[in-house]
């Protein structure tokens, strides 16, 4: 049970100084290590003592979940690991696949325009009427990560977008030059918009120290990303693929495929060299 004791305990033994990274955008720097200081100057005693912490690997495992419940759709989403994460050598290649992928909605209150050049959309959006919304995303960690697909489909058709998503991942290897340039620069582009708002900013400083220690420019960033190739992302996804998928089906799902057929089916993907 979650009391506020309970939360208490929480914060005093895991929000302690050894594990807190400050971080400040427009702030002069003596100022704010000043205060910063002062915070926990006047805690004194009452700050928790941190012991040893032994930093265990992350172990990806991969496997289902599945939640049939009343919904007008079917929402399913595959993932594979990243190796390494944001420390890894695919760090750039994968950011750059979600970009080449993209994906959207059938519709859209923003009107058109948004990604509908990428993969997703012109090869499974525009194709089939029974995806209602389809999306590659990525989630970094320390040392290890996360390349997912997330889908809603029209009920019944939970196991033909399996079909669908693994051939799409057989057919990245005849992307042609153009696509892949309009990927790495929407990636970059995003990077640098991004940036433009203080908050945005002052989070993407914050992440970077806590998973790397160290803090890249966007500049460095965009480096990796224009060196990156099509044989880089095929290699990649290749990698991906090894790991177990880790699968999740909700709402309407009385048609999707059992878990083994679907984690065979992905293990199964042939991608030639381009």
């Amino acid at each position: 049970m979650c009391t506020p004791e309970n939360i208490k305990e929480f914060i005093s033994q895991e929000c302690t100084p050894d594990r807190l990274t400050v971080v400040g955008v427009n702030v002069d720097f003596q100022e704010l290590c000043k205060w910063t200081a002062r915070s926990f100057a006047e805690q004194g005693q009452a700050l928790h003592r941190p012991g040893e912490r032994a930093a265990e690997p992350a172990v990806y495992t991969g496997g289902e979940i599945r939640m049939a419940r009343p919904n007008p759709l079917c929402h399913l989403i595959f993932g594979w690991e990243v190796p390494g994460g944001w420390n890894g050598k695919w760090l750039a290649a994968v950011t750059v696949l979600q970009m080449f992928l993209g994906g959207g909605g059938s519709f859209s209150t923003g009107g058109p325009g948004k990604g509908m050049h990428t993969r997703l959309y012109t090869h499974v959006l525009n194709r089939c009427h029974w995806v209602e919304s389809c999306q590659a995303s990525t989630v970094m960690y320390t040392d290890s990560g996360l390349f997912t697909v997330y889908a809603t489909v029209v009920p019944g058709h939970g196991s033909d977008f399996v079909g669908l998503l693994a051939n799409i991942f057989e057919g990245l290897p005849k992307m042609s030059d153009v696509e892949l340039a309009r990927a790495k620069n929407a990636l970059k582009s995003s990077i640098h918009m991004n940036l433009e708002m203080r908050g945005v900013m002052m989070e993407d400083l914050g992440r970077q120290m806590v998973l790397s220690g160290k803090v890249g420019t966007a500049q460095e960033f965009g480096d990796m990303v224009e060196a990156i190739t099509k044989e880089d992302l095929v290699e990649t996804l290749r990698e991906c693929l090894k790991s177990p998928a880790s699968f999740v089906a909700f709402g309407a799902i009385e048609k999707v495929a059992p878990y083994e057929q679907i984690r065979k089916r992905f293990f199964d993907v042939r991608l030639q060299n381009p």
